[in-house]
Order: C-alpha cells, then structure tokens, then sequence
C-alpha cells in the first residue's frame, strides 16, 4: 500500500559547513580550517570517504582554533558522510557527539531522530523529535518526524496530534494531509479519512496515493461504483504499484468486479 509520506528529505537534511574561500589543492591544507573546508569540499561533491577523512583531521587537529559549536557542526558534517556511505552506527556517533558538545543543536537531533526513523528505532526516534520540538515548538521537521515515528510504531491518535499541529503551522502541508488521512484510515474513522484524503485532492487534484485510498475505503465498505470511480482515477492520475493493489485486502471485494479485472489486465 503506498505510504512514504513527509518527508524523509526534509527530517534527515544537513548543512554541509563551509568556510569562506575558494577551493583548496590538498598541498594547501595545513590546519584544522583548512582541514573542514576541504572535507566540505569533498562532501559536497559526494566523496564521501575523502570527506570523513577531512572532517576527521579537522576534529583531531583542532587546538581551539575552532570553537565547541563549530565543532559539533563538523560532527554533524561528518555524521551526514557516513550516510552517504550506509554507515548508519557511526552516523549515530557522531550526531550524539555533536549533542555533547551542543545540547541544544537541533540539527543533530533531527538528524539522529531521521536515523533512528529509518531504523524502526520509533521511542528513540520520538525522544529526539521530542527534543527538537521542546526547543523549537515551531519546528515543522520535528513534528512531521515524530508523527511518522508514532504512526509506524501504531500510535495513532499521537500521530494525529502532531500531524493537526503540523498543519496548523502549514495548511497546505499535502503531505501531513495524506499522513493524517491515513492513521483515520488504520483507526477506521472512514469518514475522517475520506474528508482527510478530499483536502489532499483539493490541493493536488492528481495525488494518486489519495484517490487510491479513497478507493480502498469504498471497496472495503461495499460501495462498489465509488470503489471503481477512484481506482480509475488514481490509476490515470499515474498508480501503478500492482503488488500493492493485488496484495491490498481493501479490494477483496472488488477483485472479480469488471473495473478491478480490467486495471489489472491493463497494467
């Protein structure tokens, strides 16, 4: 069933540090800020291994030419290389080494957060969310984070707590929207789905993945033309995860409907 909603690019997203000046021959680094500038360097045209070497020399140099917080950001830097690299345990590292130096460092913490996420490590996830948000209760990155770390982990009503909360700071977030009409959905709160999945369609009136749902919750309750109308929709609007549609028990009642038969010999 197609569920990947938010944000994933926005809650793992760093800031690659950089420093003033053009770019270094490697002959020209001779010290910790010369060491960050080429990593970043490196890192920012995805050498990801020459950029955690860098990033390193820059770390183990450092006499105080670079101050704590400038540290936690190479940290943070670093920690963003070895997600290039798949090394989510040193990534870890490194974001908890930034928050040592920096306790109040959101970007670590999000950061952190987006791996945990990744790795179904939901109550680590939402301790780190939860972090962002108690020093920034604005921080829209943090609410979508922990709503999907809630909804994964089937807390619904929390998700949906922090998905109204997302949407009060941006109305038009489709995202939230989709997420929001999908834990409705898992609590079988049809109604509320259905209006959810309308606001989606009344921002993109093309979002696929909604009319799909919609279409789902018809067949589920029976209601076999709304169940064809929306399938039709969402299939011309571009769905096309057939496994998903084979697969989804929403659909069983419609499997030997002629609609039903004809998306699949179609697909």
């Amino acid at each position: 069933m197609v569920r990947r909603m938010m944000v994933w690019c926005f809650v793992l997203s760093g800031i690659m540090a950089t420093l003033p000046g053009g770019a270094l021959s490697a002959d020209a680094v001779t010290g910790p800020k010369q060491y960050w500038q080429k990593a970043s360097e490196y890192a920012g045209n995805k050498l990801y291994v020459d950029a955690v070497e860098y990033y390193t020399r820059a770390i183990r140099t450092n006499k105080g030419e670079i101050p704590m917080e400038d540290v936690a950001r190479i940290f943070i830097s670093r920690g963003m290389a070895f997600l290039g690299l798949n090394d989510q345990d040193r990534a870890i590292d490194d974001f908890s080494n930034a928050l040592e130096l920096d306790d109040k460092n959101q970007e670590a913490a999000l950061s952190r957060g987006g791996v945990y996420l990744n790795r179904k490590q939901y109550a680590r996830a939402q301790d780190d969310f939860s972090m962002v948000i108690k020093l920034n209760p604005n921080s829209t990155a943090a609410y979508a984070g922990r709503s999907r770390a809630f909804q994964e982990a089937g807390d619904h009503d929390r998700a949906i707590a922090d998905l109204t909360k997302l949407l009060e700071l941006e109305p038009n977030n489709v995202g939230a929207l989709y997420s929001m009409g999908m834990s409705y959905k898992a609590k079988h709160q049809d109604e509320k789905a259905l209006e959810t999945f309308d606001k989606v369609l009344k921002i993109d009136s093309n979002h696929a993945a909604a009319s799909y749902q919609k279409a789902g919750i018809y067949a589920r309750t029976k209601k076999i033309d709304s169940a064809c109308v929306w399938l039709d929709i969402a299939v011309a609007d571009g769905y096309r995860d057939w496994v998903a549609l084979k697969n989804d028990p929403d659909f069983d009642s419609i499997r030997k409907v002629d609609c039903y038969r004809k998306t699949m010999a179609g697909k």
